[in-house]
C-alpha cells in the first residue's frame, strides 16, 4: 500500500448508508459515496459497494466486547469519512453523520436514497435473525413475524379498563395477524392478579423510508429529532409528538385522581378523603433548541437531558409509554403500562420526610417471612368496607400504655382458638353488653376470682342440667328487695320435683343456721330477726321467732317450748314431763302425776266426778 492516511494525501468523502446488516458486528455500513460511486443501481447494485468502517469515540475500548455499540447510522443516513488507503478508495473509514432538510421523498432505486422498497433483494445477508423468506418489502408491517420489521415508532398507544370492548380484536397478547396493526400488551408473568387496564399499540402498517413522509418527521423539516427543536417552533402544540401521547394514553387512567384513606382537615369536603394527581405531562415540559440534548431511537424509545432554562429535565421513555421523567423542580414522575419489578438481594431502605400515599385498585399482598414492625407516634387508623378487615396472624403485639380497641360496628366479633387467655392488670374491669349475652362451654366453667359481684337488672335464671354445688368459705348473704305494689306473693321459692330439700351447717360442730325475716337491730347478735327468724345451732337447738319474739319455738336436748309474749302462754314438752302455763296459773303432766296450779282453779262438771285413790281437801 503506497498511500495510506498521514503519508501521502488524505481524502475526504461524503455518502448515504444503504447497508447496516454487517456480518461482523462491527458497525460497518456500504456507503454509496458521491463522486467514487455511481446512482445507478444496475451498474453499481448495493451488494458491490465497500464495507466502510466507523470511528468511535474516546469513551468506547472498542476491543475485548467493552466500549459503546458503534450501531446508528440507518439506511438512508448521510455521512461523511475518508479513505485510509488514500486514492486507492477501497477501505472507507466515517465517522460522523450529516442532517439536513429534505425536499423530496427516497427513491428506493436509486442511489444515494433509502434503499428499501419493493423490489430490494439482500442475498449478502446471513444472520439467523432474517429468514430465508426475507420480506420483498422489509417497510412493509409483518404482525406474524415481529422480529423481521424494521424498527418504528408506533402510530397510536390507547389504554382500556377492564371490561371494555376495543375497536379491534385479536387472537391473543402480541399476536396480530398481517393487516391487522394493533396488538395488546398485557402482564405476561403469571401472577395470579390480572391487569386492571390493557395497552394496545397500533404500528404502522407501511413503514417510510428516510427522510420519513409520515406525521413525525415531514418534508421541509430539519431530520434533528423534534424533542430537541421542541417548543422553539412557532407551530408547536401539544396536540402531536410523546407529550400529547402522554396526555391522551395516562388521562384514561388517572381520570379525577387518586383517593386516599387520610381525612380532609380544611376545606367545604372536611372529614371526607381527599384525592392527589401527578403533574400534568404540559406543566413538565418546556424544551427549546438549543438547550435539549436528545437520543432518540427508531423504534420510538427517547431519552432527553434538558437543559432549558426554567425547564431543565431528565426524561427517559419507552415506546410503549412506559417513562421516567424528573421536572425542574426535582419533582418526579415514574409511569408504568405494565408490570414492575423491584428485586433486591440485601436490604432495602425508603426515607420519606413528609407524607406518602399509595392507591391500589387491586389487591395488597404483603410477606415478611421475619416479621413486620409498625411504629408510629400517632394513632393507626385501618378501615375496612365492603369485604371487612381481617387479620390471619400467630401473634399480634400492641403498645401496653394505649390499649386495644375493636370496634365491629353491627357485625360480629369473633375469637377462635384452642385457648383464649386474658390478662387484666387493672384494678377494675368493665364490660359493657347492650343486648344478650350467652355463654357456650362444652366443658367445665370455671371462675376463679378475689371476690364477685352479680347485679341484675331484670330477671335472673340459673338452669343446671347436673348438680350445683355452692361451697363457701366464709358467709353467704341473700337479700331479696321487692318494691312491686301489690308485693309479689313468693319472694323466695324453692321447689325440688324429686328429693329432698338438705341445709347443712356446722360440719365441724361449729355454726348456726339462721333465717330472719326483718333488718338487724343495732347490737343484736346474728340470727335474731326484727320480725322472725329460725335458727338451728350446732348443738342440736331450733328456734323459731316471729314478731320479735312475741311467739317462739325452740326445740332442743332439753325438750320443746312454745312460748307466747316471752312465756306469758307456753307450752313446754321436756324430760320432767309436760307444761302448759299462762302467767300464773299451770297445768304439769309428770312421773308423779298432775299438777295445776293458779290463783283461783274452778272444776265444774255435769255428771259425776270419780275420784280413786286418796282425796285431800285443803281450805
Amino acid at each position: 500500500m503506497t498511500e495510506y492516511m498521514g503519508k501521502d494525501g488524505f481524502v475526504w468523502w461524503q455518502g448515504v448508508v444503504e447497508d447496516r446488516h454487517d456480518p461482523l458486528f462491527l458497525g460497518r455500513c456500504r456507503v454509496r459515496i458521491l463522486g467514487w460511486h455511481t446512482e445507478d443501481k444496475t451498474d453499481m447494485p448495493t451488494e458491490s459497494l465497500p464495507w466502510a468502517y466507523p470511528v468511535q469515540p474516546i469513551l468506547s475500548a472498542a476491543q475485548t466486547g467493552v466500549g459503546i455499540s458503534p450501531t446508528g447510522p440507518v439506511e438512508g443516513t448521510w455521512v461523511v469519512g475518508f479513505y485510509r488507503d488514500g486514492m486507492q478508495g477501497q477501505e472507507p473509514v466515517f465517522f460522523g453523520t450529516l442532517g439536513g432538510i429534505p425536499e423530496v421523498p427516497s427513491v428506493p432505486n436509486v442511489g444515494f436514497n433509502d434503499p428499501r422498497g419493493d423490489f430490494i433483494e439482500l442475498p449478502h445477508i446471513d444472520l439467523k435473525r432474517v429468514k430465508k423468506d426475507y420480506p420483498k418489502n422489509p417497510l412493509e408491517f409483518k404482525g406474524d413475524a415481529l422480529e423481521d420489521n424494521v424498527p418504528y415508532p408506533p402510530k397510536n398507544l390507547s389504554l382500556f379498563k377492564r371490561g371494555k370492548q376495543p375497536d379491534f380484536e385479536t387472537s391473543g397478547p402480541n399476536n396480530t395477524s398481517e393487516k391487522n396493526t394493533k396488538r395488546f400488551l398485557t402482564q405476561t408473568s403469571g401472577i395470579q392478579s390480572t391487569a386492571a387496564m390493557f395497552l394496545a399499540i397500533e404500528e404502522h402498517g407501511t413503514r417510510s423510508t428516510y427522510p420519513r413522509s409520515d406525521d413525525t418527521h415531514v418534508l421541509g423539516q430539519p431530520t434533528t429529532p423534534k424533542a430537541a427543536i421542541g417548543k422553539s417552533q412557532t407551530d408547536f402544540d401539544y396536540s402531536q409528538g410523546i407529550v400529547a401521547q402522554k396526555i391522551a394514553q395516562w388521562g384514561v387512567y388517572t381520570g379525577e385522581g387518586f383517593s386516599t384513606a387520610s381525612l380532609q382537615t380544611a376545606g367545604p369536603e372536611v372529614g371526607t378523603g381527599f384525592k392527589w394527581k401527578d403533574p400534568i405531562p404540559q406543566s413538565i415540559y418546556g424544551a427549546k433548541y438549543p438547550y435539549n440534548h436528545v437520543h432518540q431511537s427508531e423504534s420510538g424509545h427517547l431519552i432527553e437531558v434538558d437543559d432549558t432554562p426554567g425547564k431543565e429535565r431528565l426524561h427517559r421513555y419507552h415506546r410503549t409509554g412506559t417513562f421516567e421523567e424528573i421536572g425542574a423542580l426535582g419533582q418526579k414522575i415514574i409511569k408504568v403500562v405494565n408490570e414492575n419489578f423491584h428485586i433486591g438481594l440485601n436490604n432495602d431502605y425508603t426515607a420519606i420526610f413528609g407524607n406518602k400515599y399509595e392507591n391500589i385498585s387491586g389487591r395488597l399482598d404483603i410477606v415478611a417471612a421475619n416479621g413486620f414492625d409498625l411504629l408510629t407516634t400517632k394513632n393507626i387508623n385501618m378501615k375496612g368496607k365492603s369485604f371487612g378487615f381481617e387479620i390471619d396472624s400467630a401473634n399480634i403485639s400492641v403498645d401496653p400504655l394505649k390499649g386495644i380497641t375493636l370496634d365491629a360496628g353491627t357485625g360480629v366479633i369473633e375469637l377462635i382458638g384452642r385457648r383464649v387467655k386474658k390478662t387484666i392488670t387493672e384494678a377494675s374491669d368493665t364490660d359493657t353488653i347492650r343486648g344478650s349475652l350467652r355463654h357456650q362451654i362444652g366443658g367445665l366453667y370455671s371462675l376463679e376470682t378475689g371476690s364477685t359481684s352479680i347485679t341484675s337488672r331484670g330477671s335472673t335464671g340459673i338452669t343446671s342440667g347436673g348438680a350445683m354445688d355452692l361451697v363457701v368459705t366464709g358467709a353467704l348473704h341473700e337479700t331479696i328487695t321487692n318494691f312491686s305494689l301489690p308485693p309479689a306473693a313468693e319472694a323466695r321459692k324453692t321447689t325440688a320435683t324429686f328429693g329432698d330439700i338438705n341445709f347443712n351447717t356446722a360440719n365441724f360442730g361449729i355454726g348456726n343456721f339462721n333465717v330472719d325475716l326483718g333488718p338487724m337491730l343495732p347490737g343484736q347478735p346474728g340470727g335474731t330477726g326484727l320480725l322472725s327468724s329460725f335458727q338451728m345451732t350446732p348443738t342440736g337447738n331450733i328456734s323459731l321467732k316471729s314478731l320479735i319474739s312475741v311467739s317462739t319455738f325452740e326445740m332442743g336436748a332439753a325438750g320443746i317450748d312454745l312460748k307466747y309474749l316471752g312465756g306469758l302462754a307456753s307450752i313446754s314438752v321436756g324430760a320432767t314431763g309436760i307444761e302448759l302455763s299462762y302467767g300464773a296459773s299451770s297445768i304439769k303432766l309428770g312421773i308423779a302425776g298432775i299438777t295445776l296450779e293458779g290463783v283461783l282453779i274452778n272444776s265444774t262438771a255435769s255428771g259425776i266426778n270419780t275420784v280413786e285413790g286418796s282425796l285431800v281437801k285443803l281450805n
